[in-house]
């Protein structure tokens, strides 16, 4: 990813645009990065509380194109900004654990089904086998509390569970560590999950 851009809007605003949940947020933002139908995601984005705004963050290999809501800034990302070793960071994630699945017969099916972690010892874990996955240690981490985020999709109801990690880490495999920052951590992607919001230390 090369840039980062930030978006501040006012909640009166955003909700005279519908941005009332985490679909309608990936709705819009994809309008940002005008493709050909069935293109990839190539942005990660996040959406945070700001007093009376919304603030966005949009990690994206290319520079969005500006909508007509909110006010955007945007900056190409230094490039030697994933060299450093330690870093404090700030991570939205859903932690879910894939449950397996089988049918009448005893096979496993293809897909298996998504469970939230709510157990502060199971949110740790999770966060450690990432991070172990992802080339880096965690040193210290703050775990907030899992928050419901409902949402509607065509039609249905569907639902995320929320969980903000915060503190520092240290890098262990630089390549697999780019990659995190490249694709995201945990699912959900294309909800506002998975941004790696960095800040180097040293």
């Amino acid at each position: 990813m090369k840039y980062l851009t930030q978006i501040l809007i006012n909640k009166r605003d955003a909700l005279q645009h519908r941005l009332t949940d985490s679909y309608r947020w990936h709705q819009a933002l994809w309008k940002a990065f005008p493709s050909p139908a069935g293109t990839p995601r190539s942005f990660l984005s996040r959406v945070d509380n700001y007093g009376q705004n919304y603030r966005v963050y949009l990690l994206s290999d290319r520079a969005p194109m500006m909508q007509p809501w909110g006010e955007w800034a945007t900056r190409e990302i230094a490039s030697n900004f994933l060299e450093y070793t330690h870093y404090r960071f700030d991570l939205r994630a859903n932690p879910t654990i894939k449950r397996i699945i089988r049918s009448e017969s005893g096979e496993r099916k293809k897909n298996g089904r998504r469970t939230a972690i709510y157990d502060p010892d199971q949110l740790n874990e999770w966060l450690q086998n990432k991070a172990q996955q992802h080339g880096f240690t965690i040193l210290n981490v703050e775990v907030g509390a899992p928050v419901t985020q409902h949402f509607r999709r065509k039609n249905r109801q569907g639902k995320h569970i929320c969980v903000d990690f915060r503190g520092t880490l240290q890098v262990q495999n630089q390549n697999h560590f780019k990659d995190a920052f490249q694709i995201g951590i945990g699912p959900a992607k294309a909800f506002g999950f998975g941004m790696l919001v960095l800040q180097p230390l040293g």
